[in-house]
């Protein structure tokens, strides 16, 4: 948290350098330019652009990429020209003096001064240029001085190496600063176009893909870019580097050229990594600590309630870890531990978590399981990888473990309970004589056999007209106006009457009914939104959430297409909601989908945001409109401190991301003040309105009010 303010003005800095660097011939009061060693203008200044405007009675002549013969008289073009060989060849500086004509005939008298620009290797790469109105003779010298004084003391002072780069695979710069230096190791001149090398060949290999990929995403969407790797510097050494810059048309023709500046930030980058992993891990064995696993169990019981899916929590520990300790030593038993975190790691997903309790007894938090065979599935991998010999020394050891397993939301609510009763299973698992798992839940089966009979009567609910869709409405912080509603569906059954989504949505995952649940929800949100649109309510859009299976459904694009096509709603009025983790698997394959969704028209938005564990590099190359606030989030801005920061920090993300940002669950009148004072832009929650059928939708809009 200390960090934050020095972060915070190390970001201005470099803004800051940023606009120095554009502004260097702009600081020049008089005409300036610079051309290349052809004669052909690489960059000018306003002044210059109006000289060149007033010649040619023209406005906004694109002057880069051209040479004097294509501005002026072709004897002042030559005259110039020789000039510039002069100044080259001698490496220096030269005097001379230009009558310059305007469109309507006026003569300018101009001194001119030009500069040889040499590269590193002492040769001339082009030339500076200065022209001093000198027909009413104001203190020509004074000011030619401290213009060439302010673009030097500029380019000397930049934090880092400024350049002007073609945007190209290659990276091919035109000009490099002299921070080139002492930022890679290497002289300036030698990236400047074919002389020695490419700047992307000191990018690591594993960075550059991504980082160019980063680079042209953010181009096309602004201009301007950002994007952070690593170099290998002329000793071997790796630094870690922020590239920051802005595309600029190059002129003639030639396309976009990237100018910016790169700096180093590899011990602002190392530091805080090092300060979050030794303050969240375990010293020994590098897994997760037991306060960043209670947070990670927390935002996946979240999940878990709010799409009505199952979260693991689980104990294990090392059947008779203290007869290694007493035969081996302490040291191999600390070998022990460390082989046997990373086999766990090993054995479960990425996004599942890993962390220490004691000194022989580990737990896991596994996200998203689909039932009670999944998780029995992970705990026999556990207790394979487990039991694999393990070389200590000269000594082969072979230990086995016992773990306990708990379910949320089947065990408990609160992250203490799980792992207190996870504990308590993993104790029955080892009277039973270790190297095997058990369940908390005593009625496990009679749940099985519940949700087998849900599952038949939902297989013929939509039939039977069961199935009802409520909306929740949402609301625009700043005038109050509603901006659309969330489609939620609710199960009303004939005997067992209204079934609570977290009974039925998980039977719908575990099964294939979630793809034609799903469907009819998308059919039946947009039929009934372009119904009220038809009958003259403003309803805004509609929002409606995609499981996991039905986004990797094959047929959704084609699914999605023929529902708008039946019902005619238009694409945009239509927001499909993905969550955080669903991104966030399998990235490529994810964007390409996604980008077919956008292609429709419709909107797209990522919910439960801040409940995952988003890549920011990965997050712009997702062409998303919106980002939820996760509701617990919401609940805790006014109650938790660290529940506000985060809060703060996902609306200062999305509108950075140039995102919508809504928060979900707003329910007293506290939050919506934190929110609407912290600039967040939409809200949904009861404050605003409960979830409401068709009929009371309806009313609460002729009303105009709250429902």
């Amino acid at each position: 948290m200390d960090a934050a303010p020095d972060l915070m003005q190390q970001g201005n800095i470099d803004r800051l350098a940023q606009i120095l660097a554009r502004a260097l011939l702009s600081a020049i009061a008089d005409p300036a330019w610079v051309k290349d060693a052809t004669g052909r203008y690489t960059a000018v200044n306003s002044a210059c652009q109006q000289v060149c405007d007033s010649h040619l009675g023209r406005t906004n002549v694109e002057i880069v990429g051209l040479t004097d013969f294509d501005l002026f008289p072709a004897e002042d073009a030559e005259c110039s020209r020789q000039e510039e060989r002069d100044v080259m060849a001698a490496r220096g500086a030269l005097r001379s003096e230009r009558v310059v004509h305007t469109a309507q005939g006026e003569a300018r008298q101009f001194e001119i001064h030009r500069i040889a620009l040499l590269g590193e290797d002492g040769q001339a790469a082009g030339t500076l240029g200065i022209a001093h109105d000198v027909t009413d003779r104001v203190a020509p010298a004074v000011r030619l001085r401290a213009s060439e004084r302010r673009l030097a003391t500029l380019m000397h002072n930049l934090p880092g190496m400024a350049y002007r780069r073609l945007n190209d695979a290659e990276w091919t710069m035109e000009f490099v600063s002299e921070g080139c230096r002492e930022l890679t190791g290497f002289a300036p001149g030698d990236f400047v176009g074919d002389r020695v090398r490419k700047w992307n060949s000191i990018i690591v290999p594993e960075d550059l893909e991504r980082a160019w990929h980063e680079i042209q995403d953010q181009l096309g969407k602004g201009g301007r870019y950002s994007s952070e790797y690593r170099v290998v510097r002329a000793d071997g050494a790796l630094r870690w580097v922020s590239e920051r810059g802005i595309g600029v048309a190059a002129g003639g023709g030639a396309g976009v050229v990237v100018e910016g500046i790169v700096t180093d930030i590899t011990e602002t980058r190392y530091y805080l990594e090092e300060m979050v992993h030794r303050a969240t891990h375990d010293t020994l064995t590098g897994v997760a600590n037991r306060p960043l696993l209670i947070d990670h169990l927390r935002h996946g019981m979240a999940y878990g309630q709010r799409y009505e899916r199952m979260v693991g929590t689980l104990v294990v520990n090392i059947d008779h870890f203290k007869y290694v300790n007493q035969s081996l030593g302490h040291d191999a038993g600390d070998q022990l531990l460390k082989e046997i975190a990373s086999r766990l790691r090993k054995a479960l997903r990425d996004h599942d978590t890993v962390a220490r309790l004691g000194a022989d007894s580990f737990a896991m938090v596994l996200i998203d399981q689909e039932n009670l065979g999944a998780a029995s599935q992970v705990m026999t991998r556990l207790l394979d990888a487990v039991r694999e010999p393990a070389q200590l020394g000269a000594e082969e050891v072979v230990v086995t473990c016992s773990i306990g397993c708990t379910l949320f939301p089947l065990d408990g609510d609160d992250p203490e309970t799980l792992l207190r009763r996870a504990d308590t299973a993993m104790r029955r698992a080892r009277n039973l004589g270790g190297d095997c798992f058990y369940f908390y839940s005593a009625e496990s089966d009679r749940k099985t056999e519940e949700r087998l009979h849900l599952e038949t009567n939902l297989r013929h609910a939509v039939e039977r007209g069961e199935l009802l869709l409520q909306y929740q409405p949402q609301m625009n912080l700043r005038d109050g106006a509603l901006i659309g509603m969330e489609a939620l569906v609710r199960w009303k059954h004939p005997e067992l009457g209204m079934v609570p989504p977290g009974r039925f949505i998980p039977v719908a995952e575990e099964t294939d009914l979630i793809v034609s649940l799903g469907t009819w929800i998308l059919e039946e949100a947009c039929r009934q939104t372009r119904s009220l649109l038809d009958q003259g309510f403003a309803v805004g859009h509609v929002a409606v959430n995609l499981s996991a299976r039905q986004f990797r459904d094959r047929r959704l694009i084609e699914r999605i297409g023929e529902i708008l096509a039946r019902t005619g709603l238009d694409p945009a009025r239509l927001e499909l909601e993905i969550t955080e983790s669903l991104v966030m698997r399998d990235i490529d394959a994810v964007v390409a989908k996604l980008k077919d969704l956008k292609a429709f028209g419709v909107q797209l938005a990522i919910d439960d945001f801040g409940t995952g564990y988003s890549s920011l590099s990965y997050l712009r190359r997702f062409p998303i409109d919106r980002i939820k606030i996760d509701q617990s989030f919401t609940r805790e801005v006014t109650s938790s401190v660290d529940g506000a920061t985060i809060a703060r920090a996902i609306i200062q993300l999305g509108h950075a991301l140039d995102l919508r940002v809504i928060a979900e669950g707003v329910e007293t009148e506290s939050q919506l003040q934190f929110l609407r004072e912290n600039g967040c832009d939409e809200i949904q929650g009861y404050l605003y309105a409960r979830p409401l059928d068709p009929e009371a939708l309806r009313d609460m809009l002729c009303a105009g009010g709250r429902s």
